[in-house]
């Protein structure tokens, strides 16, 4: 627990200094104290974790949580079953004017919409296309996730809903769409960028059959979401382990909701 209580430390001295610095005369950039605040933040929650994983007792003879298969663990936060959920496929070149759900959305009041955006380098998606849909759906509070896939249906990225709602069909949605839609869709190592609005890019991944300590180790160097997939493949995203829900799940002993009964926010 020393390591837990040299991290807290260390992120009051910096609070302090950043709140000091501009009346000392110092400028020093928002988004330096913002990503050094988050890091420090990530540490102390990571160590706080681990302590707290290594010191619960074995759930089965021979092996502990940490060992556990994320299959078996209740740790990942489920998509909803394609039964219960509509899963809207856009393309390039939909148009989102014709969509039953955008027409009659009450119709699928009971039902979580899932954005699936297909696409490939060579279409491109149109970014006020795009701010026509998120607006449309930005009224229905059941709109919970997008998904990015590629021409293959392969994972590219995910991008929490409420960040689509609120950023997607605002003043400035077709610059934020142009950056976190159109380039990652160019060059899927831009996916890469989706972690700044709290999503998951094509490498934030990890497999059902990895062990909760792998989870950790991932987390514990900077991934605040990962996207589960199913034996690994690409095409079989399952599921999210967000480093808040597993610390808190862990804590308490209780395991998440499934995506469809989660809080809005997603904490983007």
């Amino acid at each position: 627990m020393n390591k837990v209580a040299i991290s807290a430390a260390i992120g009051v001295a910096v609070a302090g200094a950043a709140l000091a610095a501009p009346y000392a005369g110092v400028h020093v950039p928002l988004a330096t104290l913002m990503g050094a605040a988050a890091a420090i933040s990530l540490g102390a929650a990571s160590a706080v974790l681990t302590n707290t994983l290594l010191a619960k007792p074995p759930k089965k003879s021979g092996g502990g949580l940490m060992t556990e298969r994320l299959a078996a663990s209740g740790l990942i936060l489920k998509f909803p079953k394609v039964s219960e959920s509509l899963a809207l496929s856009i393309r390039p070149e939909t148009q989102p004017e014709y969509l039953d759900v955008v027409k009659n959305p009450a119709k699928y009041a009971n039902k979580d919409i899932v954005v699936w955006l297909r696409g490939a380098s060579e279409q491109k998606f149109n970014p006020v296309l795009l701010k026509q849909l998120f607006t449309a759906l930005s009224r229905e509070g059941n709109f919970i996730h997008v998904i990015l896939t590629a021409k293959n249906d392969e994972f590219v990225g995910y991008i929490p809903a409420t960040y689509a709602r609120l950023r997607f069909t605002g003043p400035d949605a077709e610059v934020q769409i142009a950056r976190y839609i159109v380039d990652v869709f160019a060059d899927h190592a831009n996916s890469v960028y989706l972690r700044e609005i709290g999503g998951a890019g094509k490498i934030d991944v990890i497999s059902d059959t990895a062990e909760v300590a792998e989870a950790m180790k991932r987390m514990a160097g900077g991934f605040k979401r990962l996207v589960v997939l199913h034996d690994g493949y690409h095409r079989k995203p399952i599921g999210l382990l967000d480093f808040s829900d597993l610390m808190s799940s862990t804590l308490t002993g209780s395991a998440p909701k499934s995506i469809g009964a989660m809080r809005p926010d997603m904490r983007w």
